[in-house]
């Protein structure tokens, strides 16, 4: 109950702070990009997600499983790369889940089981435990041995009233045996009013949360063949975000109410995020919030994607932003900034899916770039400023940057794939575009990219503090046309007498 009380803490403070001190608290650093790791399986037609165990990263991209772990300047190392052949998954917007070292997933081939733990380095491939007909959903939730199933609603090609055919179900699954899932109850949206269809299934302190066109429902399944009413809330959600105990985010494309979870079951409500509208400047297309989302609890925020809507198939275009809340940041707005907020632009024109908070970093998986590493404040962080090679004039080119942390940065190296291209100088004024909670400090370094073999290549720039803590702060792939193209012949200018 540790962020619970935390929570508490920040809503008396929001309510009894005044707006003088309101800008002593502000929110984290922005996100910034450290590391990629590229594909190595198609996206489109597959399985995906991303996974926390213990020291290690999961990412599935259909039939591949890449293990990654971390290494001490911030970027990944795969430890290993399995290729599973007995996955009969071929869905990309199945239902995947994972939970004490086991992968589920359920697609047209149905529920599938693998046991990952001891999927390491030295261990072995994905174990298939198990493989059931007929369990075929896009939403999966799991707390102990109960598995709960949904094909959303919003993918049906109608739409539920109270007089339609059009409905849905949630179905439980029984896990006592991983060898024999058994369904044992089925939740009809036809069976109350405040139902009516189902978009998304969540669990908190053992209690199922279902959210849909009617509002979002609290039962007690502790016995599955009967669920008991616990609550209502008239929040209509299309997405979900729980970590499993007291944190709750009811989500929709324009807003994320947020609610405190009691043991009980009740739902207390203490922020509504709502989508911040600047995103849509200059663009086409509506901007919604990503279904996907998480609660980074040690650090007590919440860490959700901004997308653009394909208006036509009503599906994201393109992941363009990070927008993470600090509630350890007083909820007040008046005139001021939201101050609460750090929203962080992604780099890559890609959907990104699957967004997971370990210690510093967020991990998100993109169709294109394959997985990427985000880091955050309270460690060095910063960014690369360098679009293409187009940039760099012949000869020698300057590539520049800033860099921040908790402590004070005393260097920062920057190099090309494993080659070192030496220190960086930090110098110039404090750049003060950039929202932080501490000095930000601009670095540049002169390099010459002239003979650089075609191909991509990575330059990447590390950070060391006052108290020696060395880290990758920021990864930047580009491709280079090779000798002779790699860099810009600045003409002269001609000036007259």
């Amino acid at each position: 109950m540790r962020v619970f009380l935390r929570i508490v803490s920040v809503i008396l403070l929001a309510v009894c702070s005044s707006p003088l001190f309101a800008d002593h608290f502000i929110a984290e650093c922005p996100l910034t990009l450290v590391a990629a790791n590229a594909p190595s399986t198609q996206f489109e037609t597959s399985p995906h997600g991303v996974f926390r165990f213990n020291t290690l990263v999961f990412a599935l991209r259909g039939q591949t499983l890449s293990t990654y772990s971390v290494n001490d300047i911030g970027d990944l190392t795969v430890v290993r790369e399995d290729f599973v052949g007995s996955m009969g998954a071929r869905e990309s917007n199945g239902g995947v889940a994972f939970a004490n070292g086991f992968l589920y997933l359920s697609s047209e081939a149905g529920l599938e089981i693998f046991d990952l733990r001891n999927v390491r380095a030295g261990g072995n491939a994905p174990i298939l435990v198990s493989r059931t007909a007929g369990f075929h959903y896009r939403r999966l939730a799991i707390m102990g041995t109960t598995l709960a199933g949904l094909y959303p609603i919003g993918d049906y090609p109608c739409y539920p009233t109270l007089t339609s055919f059009c409905f849905n179900t949630v179905d439980i699954i029984s896990l006592s045996s991983l060898t024999n899932p058994v369904k044992i109850a089925t939740i009809d949206s036809r069976s109350s009013p405040s139902f009516r269809g189902f978009d998304d299934i969540a669990f908190n302190f053992g209690f199922l949360v279902v959210t849909g066109v009617a509002g979002t429902t609290v039962l007690n399944i502790s016995n599955p063949a009967a669920p008991v009413f616990v609550t209502s809330r008239p929040n209509i959600g299309t997405f979900l975000v729980s970590n499993g105990t007291n944190l709750l985010g009811i989500g929709n494309p324009s807003a994320i109410e947020v609610f405190a979870v009691a043991s009980n079951g009740l739902l207390t409500s203490f922020a509504t995020y709502n989508i911040p509208t600047f995103l849509a400047i200059d663009r086409g297309n509506p901007i919604v919030y990503h279904p996907q989302a998480w609660f980074d609890d040690p650090n007590a925020r919440l860490v959700t994607m901004i997308d653009e809507l394909n208006p036509q198939t009503l599906k994201s275009s393109r992941t363009i932003a990070f927008d993470v809340f600090d509630f350890t940041v007083p909820l007040w707005e008046g005139s001021a900034d939201r101050i609460y907020e750090e929203v962080s632009p992604v780099f890559t024109d890609e959907v990104k899916f699957n967004p997971v908070s370990v210690g510093p970093y967020v991990y998100v998986l993109g169709t294109e770039s394959g997985l990427q590493t985000y880091g955050a404040c309270n460690q060095v962080t910063g960014r690369i400023e360098v679009d293409s090679v187009t940039q760099l004039s012949c000869g020698g080119a300057e590539i520049h940057g800033w860099v921040t942390g908790t402590q004070r940065i005393s260097n920062v190296e920057i190099f090309l794939d494993g080659g070192a291209l030496g220190a960086a100088a930090l110098n110039g004024p404090l750049r003060t575009d950039i929202p932080s909670r501490t000095p930000v400090t601009s670095w540049r370094i002169n390099v010459n990219f002239d003979n650089v073999s075609q191909g991509e290549h990575v330059l990447r720039a590390v950070g060391t503090d006052s108290l020696g803590n060395r880290r990758q702060f920021s990864s930047l792939r580009l491709f280079f046309p090779g000798p002779g193209k790699n860099c810009t012949s600045r003409r002269r200018a001609i000036t007259s007498r």
